[in-house]
């Protein structure tokens, strides 16, 4: 071997052993490549295991799934070895209407070797709907050509429902600002309108186009802009987030509309500013329904007078002006229509209630623009007459009514006349309240009619002070009954003609505990009007029923005795006097041919045909009936025969004044000859001296009683009386 060749040899070999020595170091490389690339890798799948997201990693030449995280089946609701089973699971589990678009998609991308991103919907097994994001980005070799793919897959369900939620909203919120019944305006800060829905424009009666044009300033009340704008100025400087105010605005047409405006400032990121959103409704017909309630509130609906309400809070102003200025007077005058049931009695309601509204319009024309006249109720006016000069002024007024009264109403046809009661009250004794100024005018207007009506009184304390008696016999008279304070006592009743005790009538008598007896005429009034007549009228009449069976019992050989009992208007108001009437002779066991009723003229006058059916029912179980105090009432003597009556009781005012053929020994013996050509029978009251008692004889009067014969008696002189069998 030449040198030379030994040479090229040697050369050949330190070629050969620096490449040898570069092969090396390349797989080096290689190997150090793939180790930190394999690293990699295992960290990635350490993150992908641990993030909500799906991590996922494709072969880009087999479309196999190399990678996919655990998140998967929390997402996909299947497993993540399904999926390596069968990757194309992944692509059926697209909501078919989504499939077609991202499956194109997945191909075209897989094939350019391109990024992509792609949202569906995937249907779990359990039906559900789930909406993804999937992204996906290309991992090329060192030849740069696409190996695989690695992405991400986000579940974007619930910003999905939220951008649905957003766009229900907004879709909401124009259907509310256009179809709200309200008006909804978006306005500037300078309060020009940005948008206007149609409730605004239909409330105002402008067009859209129109109110494009305006703003709040424009249209606004003058005298309510001024607080609308400062309103708006504390919202701009943040002092407020919003406000509500009542605001009247002028209407296309010059109308003012009331309006319930509510604004809310609407600002920015950064807290600032932007515009108004205001809320306009119309409460123009609630205003007016609010002032009309307020009037009503205030005034009388028949008359349209103020009613106590508004006068007593005018009496209070009155009150306080007499109060700090010492010399100031002022009058109220409580007037009561006389006999004003006579005319809704006789001719109706209707015609009443109109004659009350001319009556009301009569006593506006007699007093100063400056007064008041209200309407208590029913037949009830007061007026209130403002710094009066002194007490003959209020007369002067009072006066002035009557005249004005004095002239005939024409109501529906008929002519009416009426006058009135007044009592006047005078503000100089020291009122501190308006309702006891009231209280004594009224008192007064009750001393008016006591006097005989159609006048007026002026209230002196007097009158006050009998008002309190009153009240207190009232009080104990509601406690008399459950006390057993009342006794009935007994007034016999004599035949005339045999001269022998015939009967009773029942009296009741009070017994007060400290007063003693008071007199019927001051208890029996106030239990006519206060209803208590009823319970004690009840009492009584069994009591004496009572007593009148045990002394048939016990005095056989006598005439059966019988008991009269009064019966009181209030008592025929009630359904249940037959049923009392029944239950009293069946308890006490007294027949009832041994009972006469008692009522006066003024009872069968008033409910003639009530009345008579309770009258005809009782008569069936031969109970007696008679009028009492004949003469007194309505002069009955014309229609005297269209009463089912058996007895006719001449009030004692005409016996007592019998005086040979005088007037009223004429009018004695007309009453006996009409009742007797009735077949009724006649007793007498008040026989007090042998010569009333001699006419009345002559008259052939049937009964009598009075003193003459004896003053009431006690159950116990009663039968005492009995006993003794006294001839007369």
């Amino acid at each position: 071997m030449s040198d030379q060749e030994a040479t090229e040899i040697l050369s050949q070999q330190n070629s050969l052993s620096s490449l040898v020595e570069k092969i090396l170091a390349e797989n080096q490389k290689l190997k150090t490549e793939f180790q930190e690339l394999t690293e990699q890798e295992a960290l990635l799948r350490q993150i992908a295991e641990n993030v909500k997201e799906v991590f996922f990693v494709i072969s880009a030449l087999t479309d196999e799934i190399l990678y996919i995280s655990p998140t998967y089946e929390q997402v996909w609701g299947r497993s993540c070895q399904s999926l390596y089973e069968d990757p194309q699971s992944w692509l059926l589990a697209i909501h078919p209407e989504d499939s077609l678009k991202a499956i194109a998609t997945i191909e075209t991308q897989f094939r350019t070797g391109d990024d992509f991103e792609e949202e569906y919907r995937i249907i779990r097994p359990d039906k559900s709907i789930c909406w993804v994001r999937v992204r996906a980005f290309p991992v090329r070799d060192l030849m740069n050509k696409v190996n695989r793919f690695v992405g991400i897959a986000e579940d974007i369900t619930d910003r999905k429902k939220t951008e649905v939620a957003l766009k229900e909203s907004e879709e909401q919120f124009r259907l509310t600002f256009e179809m709200s019944l309200i008006g909804i305006v978006i306005s500037n800060l300078k309060g020009k309108f940005k948008q206007v829905n149609q409730a605004f424009c239909d409330i105002l009666g402008y067009t859209k186009a129109e109110l494009s044009e305006l703003s709040f300033a424009e249209i606004s009340h003058p005298e309510d802009w001024k607080i609308h704008r400062q309103a708006k100025d504390r919202l701009i400087k943040g002092q407020a987030s919003d406000f509500q105010i009542e605001q009247r605005f002028i209407a296309k047409d010059a109308r003012v509309v009331d309006t319930l405006l509510k604004v809310v400032v609407v600002c920015d990121l950064d807290g600032n500013p932007l515009q108004f959103n205001n809320e306009i409704v119309d409460i123009t017909q609630r205003k007016y329904m609010e002032k009309q309630l307020l009037h009503d509130a205030l005034h009388d609906t028949l008359t349209g007078l103020p009613n106590r309400a508004l006068f007593i809070d005018r009496l209070q102003q009155q009150l306080k002006k007499s109060q700090s200025q010492k010399h100031y007077l002022f009058a109220v005058l409580f007037l009561d229509v006389d006999r004003f049931k006579v005319v809704n009695d006789s001719v109706g309601h209707l015609v009443g209630d109109k004659l009350l509204i001319e009556i009301a319009r009569r006593l506006e024309k007699s007093i100063a623009p400056t007064d008041t006249v209200a309407r208590l109720g029913g037949d009830e006016f007061t007026i209130l007459l403002e710094n009066i000069a002194g007490k003959s002024e209020a007369i002067l007024v009072a006066e002035s009514i009557y005249q004005t009264l004095t002239f005939p109403f024409i109501v529906e046809g008929y002519e009416l006349f009426t006058t009135a009661s007044i009592g006047i009250a005078l503000s100089d004794q020291g009122y501190d309240k308006p309702e006891d100024i009231l209280r004594d005018a009224d008192l007064t207007m009750y001393r008016a009619k006591e006097q005989g009506k159609a006048r007026y009184e002026i209230f002196d304390n007097s009158l006050r002070d009998r008002a309190l008696q009153r009240l207190e016999l009232e009080t104990n008279l509601r406690k008399a009954l459950e006390r057993q304070e009342f006794e009935v006592y007994y007034q016999p009743i004599t035949s005339l003609q045999l001269g022998v005790l015939s009967g009773f009538e029942a009296l009741a008598r009070w017994k007060h505990p400290t007063k003693g007896y008071i007199q019927p005429a001051d208890f029996i009034p106030i239990c006519e009007e206060t209803g208590l007549i009823i319970p004690l009228g009840n009492w009584l009449l069994k009591e004496a029923c009572q007593a009148t069976r045990d002394w048939q019992l016990k005095y056989p050989e006598h005439p059966a005795i019988k008991i009269s009992v009064n019966l009181s208007a209030q008592q025929f108001r009630t359904p249940q006097l037959i049923t009392e009437v029944e239950n009293a002779l069946t308890e006490t066991g007294l027949a009832g041919k041994f009972l006469k009723l008692e009522i006066t003229e003024s009872v069968l006058i008033n409910n003639l045909e009530t009345v008579t059916e309770i009258i005809l029912e009782l008569r069936k179980q031969q109970i007696q009936f008679s009028i009492d105090d004949f003469g007194t009432g309505y002069s009955s003597l014309s229609y005297l025969h269209t009463f089912p009556v058996d007895t006719i009781k001449i009030d004692r005012s005409f016996i007592s004044q019998m005086q040979g053929d005088g007037e009223n020994s004429a009018i004695v013996r007309a009453i006996v000859t009409l009742a007797h050509m009735l077949n009724m029978d006649v007793i007498a009251e008040g026989i007090e001296t042998t010569a009333q008692l001699a006419q009345l004889k002559l008259l052939q009067c049937e009964y009598g009683q009075g003193f003459f014969f004896s003053k009431p008696l006690s159950r116990e002189q009663a039968e005492a009386l009995i006993a003794s069998s006294p001839q007369w």
